[in-house]
């Protein structure tokens, strides 16, 4: 059995419930528990509960994260949060979960449970790694005790990857933590892709975790008639029990923090390495596991 914690900003793509589904729904991982980060937190833990309790796990505990970025402060952030709503939180106006977030901050639950753990216990931050950052920055040690498989950053393009550009000085905290690192990034996500006639077989499954996952990535693709997510997260929940998966290559990753142009770049650099960086994924293999897992019963 493989322990996580999965990091994420569920709400703006739908890869993050879609990811947080196969983990529940996985039998080979135990989550520990969820963090979520970036904007606003607080509505982001309101839907991870929603889609925990389609799933009948409602002990799981769901902890808020930060908002903000490691360097910022923007004097009327809970505005700014406040404002920002994806179209997934409308699901909360008509699914109102009876479990609620935990009043431990996200932190201090993760520094918690990984330095009270023995060795074994896997980050999955799907999301900017804001929250993973500030655990290591309080608690240096946590890099000897945790795993860290990461969705963000790619190698092959000179374009920075989203998760990584919300937040570059935390993504480079992350990277030069010492840390064990395994890079999902867009090298080997954007070559899985759904089709709608997977999303449909989805949907087509009578539970209630099926229905949500249906009517979310809906919302997600607004006017899409038949919108087909790009499954970025629920890769890197895959590579943990299945490492065959991708081809990875040892490199040491830096990120760019200082030029505004390539702001949030995943470098490859010279010395020691520290990521495996996925390079090649056997996507059809990866497809049809995620779409069995979801849709058995």
């Amino acid at each position: 059995m493989e322990k996580i914690i999965f990091d994420t900003d569920i709400g703006d793509d739908i890869d993050d419930a879609l990811a947080l589904t196969l983990a529940v729904l996985e039998p080979r991982i135990e989550l520990v528990g969820v963090t979520t980060v970036f904007k606003n937190t607080e509505k982001r833990a309101d839907l991870t509960c929603c889609v925990l309790e389609a799933l009948g796990e409602t002990d799981i505990p769901v902890h808020v994260g930060i908002g903000q970025t490691v360097l910022q402060a923007i004097p009327d952030w809970e505005q700014v949060a406040e404002d920002h709503q994806p179209r997934q939180m409308e699901i909360l106006t008509r699914r109102k979960p009876s479990i609620q977030p935990r009043p431990i901050r996200a932190v201090d639950f993760i520094i918690d449970t990984i330095m009270s753990g023995q060795g074994d216990i896997t980050l999955v931050p799907v999301g900017p790694l804001t929250n993973i950052a500030a655990a290591l920055l309080v608690e240096p040690q946590l890099a000897q005790k945790a795993r860290i498989c990461l969705m963000g950053g790619a190698i092959d393009r000179m374009k920075p990857e989203w998760n990584v550009l919300c937040d570059p000085e935390a993504a480079r905290i992350v990277f030069g933590s010492g840390a064990k690192i395994t890079m999902v990034g867009l090298d080997v996500t954007t070559k899985c892709r759904m089709t709608y006639d997977q999303v449909k077989a989805i949907g087509a499954v009578q539970r209630p975790i099926n229905e949500i996952c249906f009517e979310l990535i809906h919302l997600w693709g607004g006017e899409t008639p038949q919108p087909r997510p790009m499954l970025h997260d629920p890769l890197a929940v895959a590579l943990i029990v299945d490492s065959t998966l991708c081809e990875t290559e040892e490199l040491r990753i830096t990120v760019e923090t200082s030029a505004d142009h390539v702001q949030g770049l995943t470098v490859p650099i010279d010395g020691h390495p520290n990521t495996s960086v996925c390079i090649d994924v056997d996507a059809e293999r990866f497809m049809d596991y995620f779409l069995r897992t979801l849709t058995k019963v």
